[in-house]
């Protein structure tokens, strides 16, 4: 059964402002993130539990490239909360 996946405004504004760093020196590689978050939206409605347990309660993580893509189930949706450089040191939520 396929859920929903939805982004929180947060998540949101961290992927825009990732791809417009990455496009700044390579769009090709902004176009790449961006591709690769569909492929994991994707992948969290058809497989929602698919990630490893995140560090707050409820919350799981999927890595993809560089980046940590944060998420939790709301009843039946998904929600995705943060999506967050994984060098960086405020990395974890």
């Amino acid at each position: 059964m396929r859920v929903r996946v939805l982004r929180s405004r947060r998540a949101a504004a961290e992927i825009e402002e990732i791809a417009a760093y990455l496009a700044e020196y390579s769009p090709s590689a902004a176009q790449r993130f961006l591709e690769a978050l569909v492929q994991v939206q994707r992948q969290l409605a058809d497989f929602p539990n698919s990630g490893a347990s995140g560090l707050l309660s409820g919350t799981r993580r999927l890595i993809v490239g560089n980046y940590i893509v944060s998420y939790r189930r709301l009843g039946v949706d998904v929600e995705i909360f943060s999506v967050r450089n994984a060098r960086r040191r405020d990395a974890r939520p």
